[in-house]
């Protein structure tokens, strides 16, 4: 039966694994979309039934060999990942953190517009360096205190942050899961990331709190904060281990200068320094000076559900690139724009803002780069749709409560505090904001690249 299906559609020019590819990635994406079913048990099932059909059948391997090695390709961004997490983890039971977000609550005398600025920038910087993820894991639990202790409305500094957290996420490799992937599939420096799409990003971070002070200003204007409220926080109070604060904050500054200038360092000192290696060794010697327990580095600190997201996600979309799904979209993206690199730009960062805004920014962006990459082979000039396709997705992945992993890290702890916004209402606020975002990266490309 499976043989008399497969010559039906060899005989209309298709292979049958190219359609099997797209239909399970697109079950895939549905069940995404609609969070009917966990997303780990989505996309771990559907890499099984994909190695299981043999659609990775073939190239010197069988499917499952072929299928597992999107995953070892992978491995520095698993790496990454988890080391950065651990690492974060440890330096926050210092307390520095909170020190950090206390103190800027009394620079502002607790101003809800001030204070605005303040979480939002706070949010940013953080996300520069150490990742979007940690980053809101750092903030958010600060914030939800701030909002109840001085009754401030919660969703315009929820908002905020979150868009802060996705737009940040586009400065630097480090920034961001996507970001890195996409500069480690191909090839960018720090140096390269930073100075196109940091740099627009930085840009774009003024016209986030423009917008959130314009859409939420009659909700702040309307709060009154207690002076004496705001007396009651006493930021050195935060702090909780000073032996972490001495030594822990500077392993991770020097973490993050290694992972910054190791394309300098590399062949200096002819090593082969990569973001993944240097987190996790950081992390690990963290755990041994500190004499953390391994079990609770791995049970409190990982979201496990990322991680495993992240392995089934890479096999799912791996079997786009394996079977040449990647390359006919490359294919159409040609014939659609006429090879035209102004339309091209144009559709990668306005379509990939609206598309990152209802599926998790995550596999369409691992999607997207294959894509690109076929593009750059067939001799088009790929370098602004590397900008425009992380812009588009770290501004897109802003847009709604689904749009990012670090949005659903934020709504989760929300959630506990009894801050639930519904995701029309959301979208109301966060659609004309990436419309407007992702025009800006466009005009701006246009310029850079005319």
């Amino acid at each position: 039966m499976v043989l008399l299906l497969q010559c039906k559609i060899q005989t209309f020019g298709m292979n049958s694994y190219f359609l099997i590819a797209i239909f399970c990635v697109l079950v895939v994406y549905f069940f995404l979309i609609t969070e009917k079913v966990n997303k780990v048990i989505t996309v771990l099932t559907g890499a099984s039934v994909l190695i299981l059909l043999n659609v990775f059948q073939g190239e010197g391997g069988t499917s499952q060999h072929n299928g597992l090695g999107y995953i070892s390709r992978n491995l520095d961004i698993l790496a990454f990942i988890i080391g950065m997490t651990i690492l974060v983890g440890v330096v926050k039971k210092s307390g520095a953190f909170e020190v950090v977000a206390l103190w800027l609550v009394k620079l502002v005398k607790g101003q809800p517009k001030a204070l605005l600025v303040a979480i939002s920038y706070l949010t940013f910087v953080l996300t520069i360096f150490l990742s979007n993820i940690p980053a809101v894991l750092i903030v958010s639990p600060v914030l939800l205190v701030l909002i109840k202790q001085l009754k401030l409305p919660y969703l315009p500094y929820i908002f905020a942050m979150i868009t802060m957290a996705n737009i940040g996420g586009a400065v630097t490799p480090i920034s961001d899961p996507t970001t890195y992937y996409q500069a480690t599939k191909v090839g960018l420096s720090f140096a390269q990331v930073f100075l196109n799409s940091g740099l627009i990003a930085i840009l774009l971070s003024f016209v986030v709190v423009a917008y959130t002070l314009l859409v939420f200003k009659k909700d702040l204007e309307a709060t009154v904060v207690d002076p004496n409220d705001v007396k009651t926080f006493k930021p050195l109070e935060a702090l909780q281990d000073r032996k972490i604060l001495k030594i822990g904050l500077p392993i991770l500054f020097v973490s993050i200068f290694l992972m910054i200038a190791k394309e300098f360092l590399n062949p200096l000192l002819n090593m082969d320094l990569e973001s993944g290696t240097i987190a996790v060794f950081s992390a690990m010697l963290c755990l041994l000076i500190f004499k953390i327990d391994i079990k609770e580095a791995l049970e409190e600190m990982i979201d496990w559900q990322i991680i495993f997201f992240f392995v089934g996600l890479f096999v799912v979309i791996g079997s786009l690139e394996f079977t040449g799904v990647t390359a006919a979209v490359a294919d159409s993206l040609i014939k659609l724009t006429g090879g035209n690199q102004t339309a091209l730009i144009f559709l990668i960062s306005l379509g990939s803002g609206i598309i990152s805004i209802f599926l998790d920014n995550v596999p369409y962006n691992i999607a997207m780069v294959s894509s690109v990459l076929e593009l750059q082979n067939q001799g088009v000039f790929v370098e602004p749709l590397w900008w425009a396709l992380n812009l588009g997705t770290s501004i897109g992945g802003a847009g709604s409560v689904i749009g990012a992993a670090c949005n659903v890290v934020v709504m989760g702890e929300a959630e506990k505090e009894g801050f639930h916004p519904k995701f029309g209402k959301y979208l109301k606020i966060g659609l004309p904001l990436v419309v407007i975002n992702c025009l800006i990266t466009f005009f701006v490309l246009i310029l850079r690249y005319r």
